[in-house]
């Protein structure tokens, strides 16, 4: 398994390259709108599951080879990246090494009331920690924590980090239709995000197929009215990424398709933001995986998305 993935095209920071350091579905929650699917191992255990040196060794192949393949390097997996015990030292790791490249990592938050996860996270650029809901009932509804996580403790642990880190922090909500996205939903989530006084808070829904089937995303209306319910000047509604194409590097195509789906779907012309290659060659190159029955076109809300066969 190869520990770095992508680029892949993120509508936070443009092209973000993945470091995945957490067996698939390896994670705290199992959220009911996951793109990766649903948790196969539930867990607050935090585990050294690869070694430091290794997943230097992938990273720095790959950026000696690309340096400016990336605009940032991403703790991203499909599971929760503060599960990998060895953090905060790979952290500083990547920092020493490569420090022209930012460092951003994305967590559900779960984990931050323990005080080592929070030092683990210090070295970071940005830290987008995950808050869905600020009432129990949404929260297990939504997020299918672990049975040992309170939601009072991790939104305290979240306000705790903030307290302690000089880094951009935002704070990432996923909005689903019908399960958290009523009035007394948004009232709690802002007043929750009052008080854990992010740089941004990035208001996200469902835009790929999700864990669990029915889960569905808010309208473009329908977002602007929750981001309204926060003060002005204070929600992002995260909007789609477009950048330049560039040429491939020529490392085989199909391999680099395969690798990038396996983490998440994506559609064709996602993947052609993400490896700067035209849409009508992965349109042509996709097929051919499927014809191999390596890869499957399944559709989502009207757009067709590309996963591993067998998935």
């Amino acid at each position: 398994m190869s520990l770095i993935f992508g680029p892949i095209p993120s509508r936070r920071v443009g092209r973000s390259l993945g470091v995945d350091v957490v067996p698939a579905k390896t994670c705290s929650f199992d959220c009911i709108y996951c793109e990766s699917g649903p948790t196969t191992r539930l867990t607050v255990k935090r585990t050294p599951f690869f070694p430091i040196p290794e997943v230097m060794r992938e990273l720095g192949d790959y950026l000696r080879a690309n340096p400016k393949g990336t605009d940032v390097i991403t703790f991203s997996s499909a599971g929760e990246p503060t599960l990998f015990l060895g953090l905060g030292e790979l952290i500083e790791a990547i920092k020493r090494d490569f420090p022209d490249y930012p460092l951003m990592v994305l967590t559900n938050g779960s984990l931050l009331w323990d005080p080592q996860v929070r030092r683990d996270l210090l070295k970071a650029d940005r830290v987008v920690p995950s808050l869905d809901s600020a009432l129990i009932e949404s929260f297990l509804r939504i997020n299918r924590p672990h049975p040992s996580l309170e939601l009072d403790a991790i939104v305290e642990g979240i306000i705790e980090f903030r307290s302690e880190y000089r880094g951009q922090m935002h704070l990432e909500i996923v909005l689903a239709d019908g399960v958290n996205d009523s009035p007394d939903e948004l009232k709690a989530l802002a007043r929750a995000a009052g008080r854990i006084r992010p740089d941004k808070v990035e208001l996200n829904t469902v835009v790929r197929p999700p864990a669990f089937a029915g889960t569905r995303g808010l309208t473009e209306d329908r977002m602007a009215r929750a981001a309204a319910c926060f003060p002005k000047g204070t929600a992002e509604i995260i909007g789609v990424f477009h950048a330049p194409r560039e040429l491939s590097n020529g490392e085989d195509l199909g391999r680099r398709i395969l690798e990038t789906i396996e983490r998440r779907p994506c559609t064709v012309a996602e993947l052609s933001v993400s490896l700067g290659i035209p849409e009508e060659v992965l349109e042509h190159r996709s097929k051919e995986l499927q014809q191999a029955k390596k890869l499957v076109f399944r559709p989502f809300e009207g757009k067709d998305f590309l996963y591993p066969a067998g998935k």
